[in-house]
């Protein structure tokens, strides 16, 4: 596994990491044991930064019960918003979501506390005395996180953001892969003036860079042409290239050097194990 410093954090993350969405596997019945052995199995290659959301369903519970079982440090983000579903995103909404959170995953604080959806919020609600950036800022003070970031596709509310200084980290999904480089010529540059760490999510795009036949369906599906046509001529370049289409899709993301970490939404650990050999 390679390393790469996130931003003005200075912490050094996995260039593959695990996202948290998926961990519950596809059998409720063994939601809690393949968990444990999908971040056992990261802990063992090396992966270091986990993300997770109240979002996610019993992401953050079963993570808990995992990091408990497993004798490995990991980076912990997570994110406010959506948990009630009613979220305000107001300063005291968000300490005591923090609050549940550190609970839940049953750690002292939090590496990095994040905005779920930056538009969900909006910029008068995120920036205003009593809103979101000022419960993070309590958050810190009050020990519950180290560092505090933004997550979310709203590409201009992220750079707007982003060139605040106020926040550490961004996480932009959907927007960076081989079918778009939306993100990297929008909230990159302004992500990279003021030393965040980026945190690319959905690297696969939904299945467009997965295994057939996912993938033949996703492609079926994609209503954007020139994207079709760019995602087409990139599977082209790669089709006879040892690797498999996802660890591409990963080591394609990775060649930008402004990314701290593309984050790997696994379900098992065989999933995991595909794309973290994209790192090397």
């Amino acid at each position: 596994m390679n390393y790469r410093v996130l931003g003005r954090t200075n912490l050094q993350v996995s260039a593959v990491s695990l996202g948290g969405a998926y961990l519950m596997g596809s059998d409720p019945e063994q939601q809690v044991e393949n968990t444990r052995q999908v971040v056992q199995r990261a802990a063992d290659l090396g992966i270091n930064y986990i993300d997770t959301a109240p979002l996610y369903g019993k992401s953050e519970i079963l993570l808990g019960e995992a990091l408990a079982q497993v004798a490995a440090k990991f980076t912990i983000a997570t994110k406010v918003g959506y948990d009630p579903a009613d979220f305000d995103y107001r300063a005291d909404s968000v300490l005591r979501s923090l609050e549940r959170s550190v609970q839940r995953l049953r750690v002292g604080k939090l590496n990095i506390a994040q905005i779920h959806e930056v538009n969900m919020a909006g910029w008068e609600r995120i920036m205003e005395p009593g809103g979101t950036l000022a419960g993070l800022r309590a958050a810190q003070a009050q020990g519950l996180c180290d560092y505090i970031g933004i997550t979310g596709r709203a590409i201009p509310l992220l750079a707007q953001l982003a060139a605040t200084g106020e926040f550490d980290t961004m996480l932009v999904y959907s927007d960076y892969h081989p079918g778009t480089q939306l993100a990297a010529e929008t909230v990159f540059p302004t992500a990279a003036a003021q030393t965040m760490g980026v945190v690319i999510g959905t690297p696969l795009a939904n299945n467009l860079f997965a295994h057939n036949p996912q993938r033949a369906e996703a492609l079926a599906k994609l209503e954007d042409s020139a994207m079709r046509q760019r995602v087409e001529a990139w599977l082209a370049s790669v089709a006879g290239l040892p690797g498999s289409v996802p660890e591409h899709a990963f080591r394609f993301i990775l060649a930008d050097a402004r990314v701290s970490t593309v984050s790997s939404g696994a379900g098992t650990v065989a999933q995991l194990e595909e794309v973290a050999q994209a790192a090397a």
